[in-house]
């Protein structure tokens, strides 16, 4: 009986611990709640703090962090149920038997599982994500899928000649390359300057594209941008020629001129007929214009052959390294639309990235597509006859295949800009995003231009400029010529870019339906009264001659969206600007408003709004009124004097640009004053920045920038009277800064500030007169610093060891050294492993450095040593390892005319 009183006193024991520990989760069920609660936002806003991040970044997200935000989404879901079920049965009344206190029980226990689930979920963010707080990497640069796209006999025949012309025939020195677009004149010309005796025979290539117009000052100015020389808007013709004639001399020197469509004087290119280093190739549509412009040597291209065409469509349409085995029906329908092409390479390729899968795809899916393309009246096009209608087919399906209605109107919007145009893919991209076809610039640049581009639809070119990816776009000529026809039929959107137009064009004014007008580039001196396109979403008319725009124009224009009048000598914007309530893109660059009216400031939609290079004087507080800004630029606002502190109420901004204004912030509350105006703190409360540039008047102290966490690019210039010796330490919390500028801040040194800076990636100091070394400065160990650049900082004398020791600066590309007069020695060795990813080391007026380092041979990765003709000469001459004729391969000269002309 003992024995059965003890076994029911354990039971009965078990029991009641198991009903006090039921009740006690029954009873701290409401904190379990608002706990989950808790821990389902703090999930959400990391999750939104990396989408958000990797976006203005430009990065996609890392395996292990593409693997989380999956597993989280699941999770997440599954809680918030859990949460949804606990506030139905949260008011009911509580006991431990009835049916009420069953479904709170049930809740208590799904809640406590919830929550020990996000428990595991953090526990796992923070084991498997790098401790560096990186999470990204970079997108794949965009380049054109084909592989190889040049086949055929005639082709390869052609560069050899080419080969022979510009490297072993002096006789040789204008070559003209001509034939219809989209047969391949660029392509071949492309492929020869990749050759390295060519590139490794001159030393200097120059590629630049014709306007139409050949307009030979902007031709100019695009030669001075090729080759890195400052363009000065006062440069006559004559000056221009000289300065690029003083260049070119004595260089041997190749200048490609692409689409010729008239005679061009290139002496007006500083080219001399005389210099036997010099070659000239014309790429045109117009065998005429390569004999007028007396071409020694000229090629036609020609239309592929059948078969070469078939392996050019091949290229495109297959994987590297897979199987061309196809089944023999589906083989001859796509030779069927192949034969459309008419043999035209750019035709071809098109096809092969919009055609289904050789493998994967049904016979039906090619018979479908052979029947649309065959259906294609070639008269859609107006009669060109410079162009064959056929070759519009290919094309037009190429169009016609996108999947959506907003990947065809982002293509479409590139015709808005003018021919041949380089167009910058931010601005791009911010006229998709006021037009609602893509949701944010991640999606326009890593999902539209990514298909696009595989679409062999445009280009894209991207450079690295001061530690940001410069993304250029461009259109083929024959391409956009479709795409315009094609938008005024299909789309209402008129699009007459650079057609040196003097006169609003009357098609703007009698059609009302118009969706998109663009008269950008064009010699337009005035703009009617009024225009009544109340479809209207986009104007562009920037770089135009208008200098007022009328009272009632936009009085009509209910949906504009996009409104640019940028390079445009207007003065006012007129009152009918209040109507315009959906507008979200505001582009008033360089122009000559001195005040924007109040009327302004209440378009509450804008998020975009540019007022650089404006003589500007005021912000006022009416600015408070956009509260959708996101991205303000007021950069080299020269007679801005005023900023109202109400600019931190702007909490959404994400871009502030004020960079070398008159406004200068300080960090001192000034006194004296009637009205008020920004100071730095005002602009540390905008916690969403992500890009600032600032002038300062004054120190920053402590405790005043920490606040700026999602800062990713940091600009700051100190004017001359301001001593800023040392940064303050909480720039150490700025853990996503990846660009960091500082001109005139005399840091005597920071240690350690820099090594907190973990994803940082390119860093320049200018001007900082007090810096000795850059030894202490903890950058050797930033794991993700690619490049450095240093100049004018007058009483530096040495850059540290550490610059060749093995384990630092593990990713460091580039290190540039401008004009450091006190500079003696860089690290007297490199050791082995040292500096595994150094590509570009470049030395400018640094002439008190008279040896490289040894084992500087050594560096695989080293592709360039740039630097002055002067200090290269006199290095070459003292340094021994200089007499290794790989190193001196390396040798690029900086192009240098006088004080004021370097680059």
């Amino acid at each position: 009986m003992d024995f059965i009183s003890g076994r029911v006193k354990e039971i009965i024991s078990s029991r009641l611990q198991a009903i006090v520990k039921e009740i006690k989760h029954l009873t701290s069920v409401s904190n379990d709640a608002e706990r989950l609660r808790h821990e389902i936002d703090c999930v959400k806003g990391i999750v939104n703090h990396i989408n958000s991040g990797l976006s203005w970044k430009g990065r996609q997200p890392l395996a292990v962090v593409r693997q989380w935000v999956s597993t989280q989404e699941q999770i997440v879901n599954s809680a918030e149920e859990v949460f949804l079920q606990y506030e139905e049965n949260k008011n009911r009344r509580l006991c431990c038997c009835c049916p009420h206190c069953f479904l709170v029980k049930r809740s208590s226990r799904k809640i406590r599982n919830a929550l020990a689930e996000l428990n595991e979920l953090l526990k796992m963010k923070d084991s498997d994500f790098p401790k560096n707080g990186d999470l990204g990497e970079p997108q794949e640069t965009l380049q054109q899928p084909m592989r190889n796209e040049l086949v055929g006999a005639f082709v390869h025949e052609k560069l050899s000649e080419l080969e022979t012309w510009m490297l072993e025939d002096g006789f040789v020195r204008v070559i003209g390359v001509y034939g219809m677009p989209g047969v391949g004149k660029t392509s071949l010309l492309k492929q020869i300057i990749n050759n390295k005796r060519v590139l490794n025979f001159f030393k200097l290539v120059i590629w630049v594209t014709v306007s139409r117009e050949g307009d030979i000052s902007a031709l100019q100015r695009r030669i001075f941008e090729r080759i890195e020389l400052p363009w000065r808007s006062n440069l006559s013709i004559d000056e221009a020629a000289a300065v690029l004639h003083s260049v070119f001399k004595d260089r041997r020197l190749l200048v490609i001129l692409d689409d010729v469509r008239r005679i061009i004087d290139v002496s007006n290119l500083g080219i001399s007929a005389s210099e036997n280093t010099t070659k000239v190739v014309l790429i045109s549509r117009d065998k005429e214009v390569c004999k007028s412009m007396k071409a020694d040597r000229m090629i036609a291209m020609k239309h592929l052959t059948v078969e070469e065409g078939w392996e050019l469509f091949c290229k495109g349409a297959f994987v590297a390294g897979e199987d061309h085995n196809i089944d023999s029906e589906i083989e001859q329908l796509a030779r069927g639309v192949v034969k459309e092409s008419k043999g035209h390479p750019l035709a071809i390729k098109m096809l092969a990235r919009t055609m289904p899968l050789l493998h994967s795809s049904a016979l039906s899916d090619w018979e479908c597509v052979l029947k649309e393309l065959k259906a294609i009246d070639p008269q859609f096009y107006r009669i060109d006859e410079e162009i064959l209608m056929e070759l519009f087919k290919p094309l037009k399906h190429s169009y016609d295949a996108l999947e959506t209605d907003e990947l065809r109107l982002c293509f479409l919007c590139m015709a808005a800009y003018g021919e041949d145009e380089e167009i910058d893919a931010d601005q791009l991209i911010q006229l998709w995003l006021a037009e609602g076809l893509v949701k944010s610039r991640f999606e326009g640049r890593y999902v539209v231009l990514k298909i696009l581009v595989d679409r062999c639809l445009v280009d894209v070119e991207v450079k690295e400029e001061n530690g940001i990816d410069s993304w250029k776009v461009k259109i083929h000529d024959l391409l956009r010529d479709m795409v315009v026809h094609i938008a005024e039929i299909d789309q209402n959107s008129l699009f007459l870019a650079g057609q040196s137009l003097t006169w609003f064009p009357f098609s703007a004014l009698e059609n009302v339906q118009w969706v998109r007008i663009s008269l950008m580039h064009n010699r337009i001196r005035s703009l009617p009264d009024e225009i009544y396109c109340r479809n209207l979403v986009t104007l562009l008319l920037n770089s135009t001659t208008i200098d007022e725009v009328p009272e009632r124009f936009l009085e009509y224009l209910y949906m504009l969206k996009v409104l640019d009048l940028s390079n445009t000598p207007i003065k006012f914007l007129p009152m009918s600007i209040r109507h315009l309530y959906d507008l979200i893109y505001l582009q008033l660059s360089n122009t000559q408003i001195r005040v924007l009216h109040d009327r302004t400031f209440e378009l509450s939609r804008v998020q975009f709004l540019d007022l650089s290079f404006s003589p500007l004087i005021c912000i006022q507080s009416m600015i408070k009124k956009m509260k959708c800004l996101r991205i303000l630029k007021l950069a080299h606002c020269y007679d801005l004097e005023f900023l109202s502190p109400d600019i931190s109420q702007l909490t959404g901004l994400e871009e502030l640009d004020m960079w070398k204004t008159l406004f200068a912030f300080s960090c001192e509350f000034e006194t004296g004053q009637e009205i008020k105006k920004a100071s730095l703190q005002d602009v540390c409360k905008l916690h969403r920045l992500k890009r600032l540039r600032l002038t300062l008047k004054s120190p920053i102290e402590e405790r005043t920038v920490g606040n700026l966490v999602e800062l990713q690019e940091l600009w700051l210039l100190w004017m001359p009277q301001v001593r800023q010796t040392h940064l303050p330490t909480d720039m150490r919390a700025m853990h996503n800064l990846e660009r960091l500028h500082l001109y005139d801040c005399h840091i005597e040194g920071t240690p350690d500030l820099f090594s907190e800076l973990q994803n940082l990636n390119y860093l320049k100091l200018k001007s900082s007169q007090l810096l000795l070394t850059l030894s202490g400065l903890g950058l050797s160990r930033l794991s993700n610093l690619k490049e450095i650049e240093i100049e004018e900082c007058l009483l530096l004398t040495e850059l540290g060891e550490e610059f060749g020791r093995k384990g630092c600066f593990p990713v460091l590309r580039r290190l540039k050294l401008w004009m450091l007069p006190s500079l003696e020695s860089l690290p007297s060795s490199v050791e082995e492993g040292a500096l595994p990813k150094l590509q570009t080391l470049a030395i400018f007026r640094c002439m008190k450095v008279k040896v490289l380092p040894s084992g500087l041979d050594n560096l695989k990765s080293l592709e360039q040593i740039r630097g002055d003709k002067e200090w290269w000469n006199e290095i070459s001459s003292e340094d021994e390892e200089m007499k290794n004729p790989n190193l001196h391969a390396k040798y690029v000269e900086i192009l240098e005319i006088h004080d004021n002309y370097h680059v």
